[in-house]
């Protein structure tokens, strides 16, 4: 089984680097927080994945591929 290295970026102003790290796991936690768009770093190149709940269909995927489900 592959293994994948998956990121997450989000911007936030704060007023110390543990305030934003604080203020970006409550994003993570958030059961309603749309922060469902992660990089998944593979052997081909980055996939960005978008699992937002409320669009209709599979995930988004894009990247140096077309995935279909």
């Amino acid at each position: 089984m592959p293994e994948y290295s998956i990121s997450w970026n989000v911007e936030i102003d704060a007023e110390t680097p543990v305030h934003a790290a604080f203020a970006a796991l409550a994003l993570q936690r958030d059961p309603t927080s749309w922060a469902t768009v992660f990089t998944v770093h593979t052997d081909d190149g980055d996939v960005v994945v978008d699992l937002n709940p409320h669009q209709p269909g599979p995930p988004r995927l894009s990247g140096p591929w077309t995935l279909t489900a």
